[in-house]
């Protein structure tokens, strides 16, 4: 993920955190100082929301490691302001196996809130008058409360929360995926639209979480149509075979007028037959700006894919297409296609302009009379 910070690898997985978390952290030590907080008690809510997000990351590598049993890897764990995201190869296909990866974040948080649950009840803490004063001040108590919370929001039934896969997967059961994903995002949308309203009066923060609901909620009623509609494909159902392309030592002011004159915004490069990457339109301009027009093609590389088979499943190539949104196919060593999102949009609308007029020609309804 762009703007991000990587901090290592925890379980082989790359650990990353947004720049705008670091924002997060001295937004809370300013507001903290600001309202009359002591350098202590700053640093407190700092360590709280440090704390908080390590819980964080143990709920994401609970989806990660569970995907990992099924032979689905995680590329990185990335933490956010509101929050962290596992970004999984794809989610399994099986219902059994998405409930298992989608409920193992949350049961992370209700494990270890029954840890510090069973902590503080050693310790006496609950043998105490309790009042809202005494369990803000308590560390151990505010990151029980954070775990709990952590639990129940995240099993809302609505996308993209693990509610809505947990939901999804257990309707997956008894019907078909695309129909059990289109009824789990109408529920989420209703649940947002709950959320909003209660945020328009008591809080504007939930506003903004129905908001990532909603969108979370169309984003996968649309993913799993188009994992449907494509069920089947190859790679080379949906590439591209006609496009231009330059070689590794042409001047990058002729791949820039090529770019211009052709509308194609992905430039594949080669050297003698081999393909070597593909040069995206800003970095081919920030390669003109760094080292002028003469400078060799190669140097404006941004993407470097190993390249997929043309015989591949289409379905599977989704994945590497979100993370960069051109793929090379290649076969026997020679680049023989292009395939972006478009291209794969394309394809959908042509099989179902296909299927809409087959399904209105005279010759088929008189073949099912």
């Amino acid at each position: 993920m762009k703007n991000s910070i990587n901090l290592g690898k925890i379980f082989g997985i790359d650990l990353k955190i947004s720049i705008t978390f670091l924002f997060l952290l001295l937004w809370v030590a300013l507001s903290s100082l600001l309202n009359g907080a002591s350098l202590g008690v700053a640093l407190t809510e700092l360590l709280f929301i440090i704390a908080l997000f390590v819980l964080v990351i143990l709920h994401e590598l609970g989806h990660a490691l569970t995907a990992k049993r099924f032979g689905i890897n995680t590329q990185d764990i990335t933490l956010l302001p509101i929050g962290g995201l596992a970004r999984l190869e794809k989610m399994p296909e099986d219902p059994k196996q998405e409930f298992l990866v989608a409920i193992a974040g949350p049961m992370v948080n209700l494990f270890i809130g029954g840890l510090l649950f069973l902590g503080l009840l050693i310790t006496g803490f609950f043998s105490q008058p309790l009042s809202l004063g005494l369990i803000d001040q308590n560390l151990w108590m505010r990151l029980l409360t954070a775990n709990i919370t952590l639990f129940l929001f995240n099993l809302i039934p609505a996308f993209p929360m693990d509610g809505g896969r947990v939901l999804r997967s257990l309707l997956s059961l008894r019907m078909d995926p695309v129909k059990a994903t289109s009824i789990a995002a109408n529920i989420g949308k209703g649940a947002a639209l709950l959320i909003g309203i209660l945020g328009f009066f008591f809080n504007p923060w939930l506003v903004l979480t129905a908001i990532f609901i909603w969108v979370g909620a169309n984003s996968e009623a649309s993913a799993a149509r188009v994992q449907a509609s494509i069920k089947g494909l190859q790679v080379q159902d949906a590439m591209m075979t006609k496009f231009f392309q330059v070689e590794g030592k042409q001047p990058l002011e002729s791949v820039l007028q090529l770019s211009i004159q052709t509308g194609q915004h992905y430039i594949p490069v080669t050297s003698n037959g081999h393909f070597l990457g593909i040069i995206q339109r800003g970095d081919l301009l920030n390669a003109l700006q760094r080292l002028g027009n003469r400078a060799p093609a190669y140097a404006a590389i941004g993407i470097e894919p190993e390249g997929l088979s043309p015989t591949a499943s289409l379905k599977d190539a989704l994945p590497s297409l979100q993370t960069n949104r051109v793929q090379p196919v290649i076969e026997d060593g020679q680049l023989i296609g292009l395939i972006t999102l478009e291209s794969i949009q394309q394809r959908m609308w042509l099989d179902q302009k296909m299927r809409n007029s087959q399904k209105s020609s005279p010759g088929e309804k008189a073949d099912m009379v």
